[in-house]
């Protein structure tokens, strides 16, 4: 294919090199996803590999301590770059514009800092109280199937490198929004490259849940090379800015981020909580057959969302110049492409369970020991497709800095954790999924694609000269 049209394919699909390089990043995880499955599944024991997913789990609780921020960020940060721009590394543009961006820089360093701090005391001691009740040894040991698992100092490590981690989130957030993105996530795509050489190297030579705590260290490296290094001009050029102009914290952030925090917090209790109960109730080989199915279709449906999630700062930009038009043409054919990525990646998914179901060798018996039944992933698989219209629908609303879905999140979301909870503790893995498919076909994407429909309609509305009627304006001025 010639070069030109290359470039053509990619108009046609709304590709930019941000969406190149981020879909490509994605598209190395789904790829080297599945030779990290295969490495987690001849690689370590059936135990081992439910210590390996609890441990992801509860790193989720990061939402507890971040509460949303770096969202309401990119989205600050891209309606103040419309009139800002960089010119050699730093930072031109409107004084007005760039002194509230540099409040805005200023506030989220110095809140994640702080959050960072939290996260990993917090967050450490919970894990040691929650696999200490699992155990119920004093010595950190577990001994299970005849696997001895020693997860007390890979932990804290992994524990300590995420907090660090977070601690660099604002500012490569706001980078995010200031359409740093094709830098950025081309920078990402060779750092996913290198982790996964190294997450390999770890489980091939049996260091075994340790491999996360090399897969957190090549992420720190990476954004403290963005943020320290390859930014440095940027972010000096915020610091030395004075506070002539300052970002309401108040009235512009706190408002959409407590929303996004209340939301966060009922997520990770619907999606998370469900494999910790299962390690509980049903023992570390059985979450860990429900973590690695929930591991590729995360990252099946993240590679989907890429593609739209990428456009945040686009969005932010038309919709502060009002070119609502553009607007929808970009989200209705991205929307598309997205959910036909995940409806091609789950169908995939399912088949190839199927296959090492049917088929029986070494190396297929091996596989589907790892997994569950081919029932459960369809299960799930369904699930993951209903959910991705209402994270389309999400993106498209949160860019306007408003977030209408404080309650249909809290009421979706705690139905999914009661309906997997529940059913997973009578069912087990597939009552878990049952219920998650319930709840998010029957409750969570009607109610998200609801709002977004009634939002669309009142925020864009226009009247016959083409100005927003005076329900609109007040709108917009929430």
């Amino acid at each position: 294919m010639s070069i030109q049209r290359a470039r053509q394919v990619a108009r046609r699909f709304d590709v930019d090199r941000a969406v190149a390089y981020a879909v490509a990043a994605r598209g190395w995880q789904l790829l080297t996803g599945q030779v990290t499955a295969l490495l987690i599944m001849f690689c370590l024991t059936k135990v081992e590999q439910g210590y390996y997913y609890a441990f992801v789990w509860l790193l989720g609780m990061q939402i507890f301590v971040e509460l949303g921020l770096h969202v309401v960020i990119i989205n600050v940060a891209s309606h103040e770059w419309s009139e800002l721009k960089s010119v050699d590394g730093e930072v031109e543009g409107s004084p007005r514009a760039l002194s509230r961006l540099a409040s805005l820089n200023r506030i989220a360093v110095r809140w994640y800092l702080f959050a960072a701090a939290i996260f990993v005391v917090a967050v450490s001691v919970a894990g040691v109280v929650y696999f200490s009740g699992t155990t119920g040894s004093a010595e950190f040991v577990t001994d299970a199937e005849s696997s001895t698992v020693r997860w007390f100092s890979p932990w804290l490590v992994l524990v300590l490198l995420t907090g660090l981690q977070l601690g660099l989130l604002p500012m490569t957030s706001i980078l995010e929004g200031c359409g740093q993105l094709a830098t950025i996530n081309q920078f990402r795509f060779w750092q996913g490259m290198a982790g996964s050489f190294v997450v390999w190297s770890l489980l091939f030579g049996g260091f075994g849940v340790w491999a996360l705590c090399g897969s957190a260290a090549v992420r720190l490296i990476g954004e403290s090379y963005l943020a320290l290094g390859r930014y440095r001009k940027f972010f000096a050029t915020l610091r030395d800015q004075p506070p002539t102009e300052v970002v309401d914290w108040k009235s512009e952030v706190v408002p959409l981020q407590w929303r996004i925090a209340v939301q966060g917090a009922f997520h990770w209790f619907a999606t998370h909580l469900a494999g910790l109960v299962l390690f509980k109730e049903y023992g570390p080989a059985v979450a860990g057959q429900f973590g690695l199915m929930w591991t590729v279709l995360t990252a099946i449906q993240g590679a989907a969302t890429s593609w739209i999630d990428t456009r945040r700062p686009v969005f932010g930009r038309l919709i502060a110049e009002r070119n609502y038009s553009e607007l929808d043409r970009r989200f209705f054919s991205l929307c598309r492409i997205s959910i036909g990525l995940v409806l091609a990646g789950t169908l995939l998914f399912t088949v190839g369970v199927v296959v090492v179901n049917q088929f029986s060798n070494w190396f297929f018996d091996k596989i589907a020991l790892k997994l569950p039944d081919v029932q459960t992933v369809l299960i799930y698989s369904l699930g993951f497709i209903a959910f991705q219209p209402a994270v389309c629908a999400n993106i498209y609303v949160r860019a306007h800095k408003k977030d209408p879905f404080l309650l249909a999140s809290i009421i979706s979301n705690s139905a999914i954790a009661a309906l997997t909870v529940s059913l997973g503790t009578i069912y087990g893995i597939v009552g878990s999924v049952s219920g998650y498919l319930i709840g998010v076909a029957g409750i969570l994407t009607p109610l998200w694609v609801g709002i977004w429909w009634v939002t669309r309609q009142r925020w864009h509305a226009v009247d016959d000269n083409g100005s927003l009627t005076a329900s609109a304006s007040q709108e917009e001025g929430l």
